[in-house]
């Protein structure tokens, strides 16, 4: 009988921005028990919320639910300037783990001028997406999704262009391609990050091995979303599962899988998954 090999991205699961919220949440944690606070998730992951959930921690999405003088956390996403001074009127302590990639769009959105358009590449719901626009210089901004969209935009003087940092990198510039020939002299900041670059190059890779990947990640995460969409462009059948459990036997039914996980997936998922699949009758493929 043909073996079963399972492949791992070789670039995966959490970054730098990710690891430096956790240890921002968990020292508060650490040094002042329960009643701590998180505005919005700290990252787009089901169990990491949940783990801190069960330490005491609270999560909301709304100002007005944060009670005066408890100790807070702004989370990765960042949240507009509105909405942090909002936020740190309440707390008697306030962290802000914002991803510093994240600040540097705020900083970005901050420097265009009111003569300026600001066009903003990304979910318009987001978070991520919401704060950066808060801190837009100019009145005059756009969000945009799709190169659909950038088409259907109106006749600009002076365009400046960044993106959301977990969007699709080919997205990306596709738009831009669109926006450069309607606009010659749009200015460009694409704030996609160096980590989900790297994971989606890594992404595409191991689906020309395979012939399914897992995407461990929440569905609410859009840089995991991005993972399983790139995969099954690349031709693979390709699922996005928070954990082993939601592991189903159509995903098995191959010989060969890959798998990989979000920037805001713990280790520990990765590993659970990997036990599922030498469970059922997987081996590693390294070297193959």
């Amino acid at each position: 009988m043909e073996t079963k090999i399972y492949f791992t991205a070789d670039v995966f699961g959490m970054c730098g921005g990710v690891h430096a919220a956790l240890n921002t949440l968990e020292k508060l944690v650490d040094s002042s028990g329960d009643g701590v606070y998180v505005f919005n998730e700290l990252v787009h992951n089901r169990s990491v919320t949940e783990s801190f959930v069960r330490k005491g921690v609270k999560f909301v999405s709304n100002t007005e639910d944060i009670p005066f003088g408890v100790p807070l956390v702004i989370g990765a996403h960042g949240v507009s300037p509105e909405v942090e001074k909002a936020l740190r009127s309440r707390a008697s302590q306030c962290l802000d783990a914002t991803c510093p990639l994240v600040k540097k769009l705020h900083h970005i959105a901050e420097s265009v001028s009111g003569a300026d358009e600001l066009i903003i590449f990304g979910k318009s719901g987001h978070p991520e997406v919401q704060g950066v626009a808060g801190y837009s210089g100019t009145e005059k901004l756009f969000i945009i999704s799709d190169p659909a969209e950038a088409i259907q935009l109106p006749e600009l003087k002076n365009p400046v262009f960044i993106s959301q940092t977990t969007v699709d990198h080919e997205e990306v510039e596709k738009v831009l391609t669109l926006l450069k020939e309607r606009f010659p002299n749009l200015r460009e900041s694409s704030g996609i990050c160096d980590a989900s670059k790297k994971r989606q190059a890594a992404v595409v890779a191991l689906a020309e091995k395979v012939e399914v990947v897992l995407v461990i990640g929440s569905n609410h995460s859009s840089n995991a979303k991005r993972l399983r969409e790139i995969a099954e462009r690349s031709g693979c059948r390709a699922y996005l599962i928070d954990n082993a459990a939601e592991l189903s036997p159509a995903m098995l039914d191959c010989r060969r899988i890959g798998v990989t996980g979000g920037a805001s997936t713990p280790q520990y998922l990765f590993d659970e998954v990997i036990t599922a699949l030498e469970k059922a009758g997987f081996t590693n493929g390294k070297g193959d």
